[in-house]
């Protein structure tokens, strides 16, 4: 699931591309933190407040929603590299943050504690490998997906290319909005 085009992949494949790999490696660990704490919450058992309370999922995609209609029109309007000072790469704070509200992460976190929470092993050692698992794969997957943005960016050094990918990648992160509500 790490790997698959998602909010946290196209923001950072879209930084790596206007702002540079080097400024997007703030945003990779924002992903990486913030993914591991919502996933701790959910192996803590967190995550059956939402089994609990179904109208809390709802607040949550409206919210991540809005979100990411937000960076969506940000993405689609912004026009360079960083020369332009207009546009300000996203904070750490702001991605980290918004792991908390991103649909996938919810779901994958508090799918993944009910699966492998089964008891088999000790709780510490359970909650250590699907830790670890998750760990691995989030800082590799956000890596990859920066690199893209960084690799493309080499090969498309015209200004309309980049205005080009960066509207594809708005509108790729504003078809995520629809899978969010579905």
């Amino acid at each position: 699931m790490a790997f698959t085009p998602g909010p946290n992949n196209i923001i950072l494949s879209n930084n790596s591309i206007n702002h540079g790999f080097k400024n997007t490696i703030p945003l990779i660990l924002a992903v990486f933190f913030g993914f591991l704490t919502v996933l701790s919450l959910a192996l803590l058992g967190i995550g059956k407040i939402f089994l609990l309370y179904p109208s809390l999922t709802l607040i949550m995609k409206i919210i991540s929603s809005i979100f990411l209609l937000f960076l969506s029109y940000k993405i689609f309007f912004s026009s360079s590299f960083s020369e332009d000072k207009k546009t300000k790469p996203l904070s750490f704070f702001q991605v980290y943050f918004f792991q908390i509200i991103n649909p996938k992460v919810i779901f994958v976190t508090v799918s993944s504690a009910s699966l492998f929470l089964q008891g088999k092993f000790n709780y510490e050692m359970e909650f250590f490998m699907i830790f670890s698992c998750f760990a691995f794969s989030t800082i590799t997957s956000g890596i990859t997906w920066a690199l893209i943005g960084h690799l493309f960016k080499r090969f498309a050094d015209e200004k309309n290319k980049i205005i080009i990918f960066n509207r594809f990648m708005a509108v790729a992160l504003a078809i995520c909005i629809i899978m969010i509500i579905l």
